[in-house]
């Protein structure tokens, strides 16, 4: 009997301490703007860009169409920072490979559009995170 109420009262104990955290996951989307700089001031990030160019909010070049990219990663047990810098390099790497798998060799006019508007800035970028994840949605220029 004792294993039952001892069953019984972790039950009670952990549907209370999961109670907030479901409340939040039905709730949360926090559209956040963060700095490209502490994104490129990553070393990690920026080896795994290999070099490759973005420009964010302008440029030029021999346009060789659009390219587009939304990521999302786990935000479980990151921050919103880190955790929307994580889903900006797979965006990144995304239209990286699109625009080498077209011959371009950079992209320009990088932009975010998390509310289906283009927000264009050349030191900031958007983020859409929840609960449990974290999404970036950019689209740029591929130029050669």
């Amino acid at each position: 009997m004792k294993i039952k109420a001892f069953a019984l009262a972790f039950a009670l104990a952990l549907a209370m301490a999961v109670a907030p955290t479901a409340a939040d996951a039905k709730g949360r989307r926090n559209v956040q703007v963060w700095k490209i700089a502490d994104f490129e001031n990553n070393a990690e990030y920026m080896a795994r860009l290999e070099g490759f160019r973005f420009q964010w909010g302008g440029g030029s070049g021999a346009s060789m169409g659009t390219t587009e990219s939304r990521r999302a990663t786990n935000g479980l047990g990151k921050s919103d920072e880190q955790a929307c810098q994580w889903a900006l390099l797979s965006a990144l790497l995304a239209i990286k490979a699109d625009a080498q798998a077209r011959g371009g060799s950079r992209v320009v006019n990088l932009r975010s559009f998390a509310e289906n508007t283009d927000f264009v800035s050349t030191t900031e970028y958007q983020c859409v995170s929840g609960a449990t994840n974290s999404r970036v949605y950019i689209r740029g220029t591929i130029v050669r």
